[in-house]
């Protein structure tokens, strides 16, 4: 019954890290021109450094949210596979 849980925990790991590997790559240019273009415009109307402290957060926590969700993707992974590790029926 065990071999069960870690396949398909390990099937599910796999296919969530892919997802969310595809929708950092895919979602990273666009949000970068986007932030470069507010910084671009920032510059034109002499505000720069108000506005690069908010793109300097907003780059990271976009980065933090796709780290942060494979560590949860681990972690649901560790936790799936115990799941009836220690039931008796």
């Amino acid at each position: 019954m065990a071999k069960s849980n870690w396949t398909k925990a390990s099937v599910g790991l796999a296919t969530f890290g892919f997802i969310n590997m595809v929708l950092f790559v895919t979602l990273s240019l666009p949000v970068g021109q986007i932030f470069d273009m507010v910084d671009e415009q920032a510059n034109i109307s002499g505000v720069s450094s108000d506005v690069n402290p908010f793109i300097s957060m907003l780059r990271t926590v976009f980065g933090l949210m796709f780290v942060l969700s494979m560590l949860g993707l681990v972690i649901w992974f560790l936790l799936g596979a115990h799941e009836e590790e220690y039931e008796e029926y």
